[in-house]
């Protein structure tokens, strides 16, 4: 496999990651690839921005994952939707309930081999599953936080609340990145510092999401050497092209409904393409491809409208070989 690197990101404050809900805006545990490469895209157009479209969007000088909790030195990657062979009978209820990982135990599990699964073993009510013995420690707490909306025609108020990760002690999101131009690098990780002093997510224009860039290391994963299939630590967008040659063939995925809007300084708010995405831990069909995705344009430039650049959809895979038996989940 190409060179890893690994970016430990401690959040120094509450952090948000819309996610829609009934009653209450639910947080989501992981922020995914394309709203790190928005926000990475956000920081760049200050530094760099002549070579914005130029190096980044039609070029990619770095592939990035989404990232992942981490506590301590475990980190967590999402659960390979394929069928994982366990050396006991397990309900499959829990299984599915998982969502994240230990490293030693995707290794395990991509190479092709018996598990062994405890409730013991699992934390965060079971959506994390872990090697280790000691799961007293949770990675993060979700609090509710009230607001309130304020109605523009009658000027009465309704209150509302959504809800925020607060990180344990030695906690916190990492992700991926492989180099695929080295002197790109010290730009990248300018750029990163960056974004942690503005912050992700929702609300950081009043201080949220705010991070130290902990620690930047080698990653190193163990792989199968008769890998069929490839599983995705980002989001995917495939291209047409993908799909005719038989991409979904053989594969076990979920899909996410991406949308949203735009904010930027200058512009009107904008609603931008809605487009569906495969989900990290979906399995694909190995074609040999050194990368596959691309980066859509989810929203035309118009400088009438305060837009003076093309808004994108970050989708190429960060994909990790992995061994697949004929049956899936």
């Amino acid at each position: 496999m190409e060179d890893i690197t690994a970016y430990k990101l401690e959040f120094k404050t509450p952090l948000h990651l819309g996610q829609e809900g009934i009653g209450l805006e639910k947080t989501d545990m992981i922020i995914h690839s394309d709203t790190l490469f928005s926000a990475l895209l956000s920081c760049w157009n200050l530094f760099y921005a002549d070579d914005l479209e130029k190096e980044i969007i039609n070029n990619p000088p770095f592939i990035i994952s989404s990232a992942f909790p981490f506590s301590k030195d475990d980190y967590f990657l999402p659960r390979p939707m394929i069928r994982i062979t366990l050396n006991q009978e397990v309900q499959s209820k829990q299984i599915k309930k998982i969502r994240f990982i230990s490293k030693g135990l995707f290794e395990r599990i991509i190479i092709g081999e018996e598990v062994l699964f405890t409730e013991e073993n699992t934390l965060q009510g079971g959506l994390f599953w872990t090697e280790t013995q000691d799961t007293s420690q949770g990675i993060f707490k979700k609090r509710e936080v009230p607001r309130v909306s304020i109605d523009r025609r009658t000027n009465t108020s309704d209150i509302f609340y959504f809800n925020e990760l607060v990180f344990t002690q030695g906690c916190g999101l990492f992700f991926l990145v492989k180099f695929l131009s080295p002197q790109i690098r010290q730009k990248f990780e300018t750029v990163l510092n960056l974004m942690g002093d503005e912050g992700i997510g929702g609300d950081k224009h009043l201080g949220k999401g705010v991070f130290d860039v902990l620690k930047d290391e080698p990653f190193k994963l163990n792989t199968p050497s008769q890998a069929n299939h490839f599983l995705t630590l980002s989001l995917f967008h495939p291209t047409e092209d993908e799909i005719k040659k038989g991409l979904l063939n053989n594969s076990s995925y979920e899909l996410i409904l991406r949308r949203g809007w735009l904010h930027s300084k200058g512009a009107m708010s904008l609603k931008r393409k809605s487009i569906r995405m495969f989900l990290e831990g979906s399995v694909f069909k190995e074609f040999g491809q050194k990368g596959y995705g691309n980066i859509p344009n989810v929203l035309e430039k118009n400088e009438e409208l305060g837009t003076n650049h093309n808004v994108y959809r970050y989708g190429i895979t960060f994909n990790i070989p992995i061994k697949v038996r004929d049956n899936y989940e």
